[in-house]
């Protein structure tokens, strides 16, 4: 593929076009082959020395660039350098971004440096089907049986913020266990 090149910046426009008679004098042809050719080093060092990118991978990055360049060249308008080296830049930022991600989601489980505790599931699962137990009780219910429980409050403050007697409260507490129990075993049940 042959290219109209000016000294310090591209033409603008489809290559495929013949160029005005202004242009064909101002502008040597340089085949793409040759620019990638002459930059091409250059890139593949700044992705190394700069990113340490593995070799390979940098490889892989230059052609990416030179492949996204030889889509629009029209892009280039002077600078073809500066141009290039920002892409194989922006390249290589993205590389690193992308392989942490890929770090974060795909782990090896001999590579975690976290261990496990092997009640950690216990716990979830006991917490899930509490949650669950209370999410099937009236909101009364919940609502006394958290005070007293996990509050701690006293009978007769959960009284005066449910709006309910003393009494009232010791029962339904009462009645409220017995029905979260069975809820939590109709939950738990083996079928």
């Amino acid at each position: 593929m042959e290219r109209l090149v000016p000294e310090h910046s591209l033409l603008r426009g489809d290559q495929n076009l013949p160029p005005t008679l202004g242009q064909a004098a101002a502008c040597p042809r340089i085949p793409a082959g040759e620019i990638y050719l002459e930059h091409a080093p250059m890139l593949r060092r700044v992705a190394v020395r700069k990113f340490d990118i593995p070799a390979a991978d940098a490889e892989a990055l230059v052609h990416d660039v030179f492949a996204a360049y030889l889509a629009s060249p029209g892009a280039v308008r002077t600078n073809l350098k500066g141009y290039l080296v920002a892409a194989i830049c922006n390249a290589s930022r993205n590389y690193w971004r992308s392989r942490r991600t890929e770090e974060r989601v795909f782990t090896d489980e001999e590579a975690m440096d976290v261990a496990v505790p092997e009640d950690l599931f216990d716990g979830l699962a006991v917490n899930l089907v509490v949650a669950a137990t209370l999410a099937r009780l009236g909101s009364r219910c919940r609502e006394v049986l958290r005070r007293y429980y996990l509050d701690g409050e006293e009978t007769r403050s959960i009284a005066e913020a449910v709006g309910i007697s003393p009494g009232n409260v010791n029962h339904l507490r009462h009645v409220c266990k017995i029905r979260a129990r069975e809820i939590y075993e109709e939950i738990n049940r083996v079928p």
